[in-house]
């Protein structure tokens, strides 16, 4: 998009004209460029007859500044604001969790990639979802980023709105200014997180913060075999074919899972880590742990001696908890591992 101050008009690149260099923040000259009427507004097209010149700040005196543009453009929500049909919207807030960026295949055969993170600031968090180049966020948990123009959506699973990261949407740093009123990591999780005891989980908790001592790890099943197609778990991993989708598995892929209990003075839980948590907890990542176990045939041994250097240790933990239908008991699945001491 670009704006100056009657408004904004979304610009598209064509050709030679895409691949060339523009900066968030600086001011072009835009001539004979093609107005042509998009979803809901006129859009401009950029191709080989258009000049894009960029401004010194002489030339672009009689323009707003990027900050006065963006307060003009934009509306600053907090997320416990955030409603459905917000549009044109601004929000400052940290990533509170993020995860890997998958593969996916859309209805017309292509392939996409999506990438989930939380992000929260002193009035809640919401889930946030980036959709292909933007799964490449330059930022790490606890930064604080600023989000403009996201697509609010309604989950009607999770009964709440929920942001989506395209195109139209930036990702940038904050000002000094912006970060005046948005806490540090540290007092945010004790805004947005709820501390509990064992005796006091109940079903519906979700992101709740434990604390206890990790026993009893088991990791006879810590690579769980699944379909690459279908990703449904397989029996026997050395299967030619899934027995669920029917599609052909030259290999299958890995999930890590670490089973074990949490203990405080209150009582114990089972408790299951999950792919970047048990790397964590192992400090090993994923691929070599593969690469390990096919090189030793299947043999686990070893991780046995790291499996064993956790028992015993005081781990701090947000979690949701979910209901174990086998044992008919709830037990923990963490989210993030908030601290791993002796």
């Amino acid at each position: 998009d670009i704006a100056d101050s009657t408004g904004k008009v979304r610009i598209s690149f064509w050709d030679e004209k895409a691949e060339a260099s523009y900066g968030i923040g600086k001011a072009y000259q835009v001539e004979n460029a093609r107005t042509r009427l998009g979803m809901y507004e006129v859009e401009l097209n950029v191709g080989k007859t258009t000049r894009v010149i960029e401004l010194s700040d002489a030339e672009s005196s009689d323009l707003p500044s990027f900050e006065e543009l963006e307060e003009q453009i934009y509306e600053t929500k907090k997320i416990f604001d955030i409603d459905e049909d917000d549009m044109n919207i601004k929000v400052v807030a940290r990533i509170l969790e993020i995860e890997d960026t998958r593969e996916f295949e859309r209805q017309d055969g292509t392939k996409g990639l999506v990438r989930n993170m939380t992000i929260g600031d002193d009035s809640g968090f919401i889930p946030v979802t980036l959709w292909d180049d933007k799964t490449n966020l330059p930022y790490d948990i606890n930064e604080a980023i600023k989000i403009q123009n996201p697509r609010v959506n309604y989950n009607d699973l999770s009964n709440r709105v929920e942001l989506s990261i395209g195109n139209s949407t930036n990702i940038l740093q904050p000002s000094y200014n912006e970060l005046t009123s948005l806490p540090d990591i540290e007092e945010l999780q004790n805004i947005l997180y709820t501390s509990k005891d064992i005796a006091s989980l109940e079903l519906e908790d979700r992101s709740v913060k434990i604390k206890g001592t990790f026993s009893d790890p088991f990791i006879e099943r810590i690579l769980m075999p699944k379909c690459p197609v279908c990703n449904r778990t397989l029996e026997d991993e050395d299967e030619e074919e899934c027995p669920h989708c029917g599609n052909y598995i030259d290999k299958p892929k890995y999930l890590l899972m670490l089973p074990g209990k949490i203990t405080d003075d209150t009582g114990e839980i089972q408790v299951t880590f999950f792919n970047e948590l048990v790397e964590q907890l192992l400090d090993m990542k994923h691929d070599d742990i593969v690469a390990l176990y096919e090189e030793s045939e299947g043999d686990i041994g070893f991780l046995e001696t790291k499996a064993m250097d956790l028992e015993g240790r005081t781990l701090e933990l947000l979690a949701d908890v979910t209901y174990n239908n086998y044992d008919e008991e709830i037990r923990l699945r963490p989210k993030k591992i908030f601290k791993n001491e002796f």
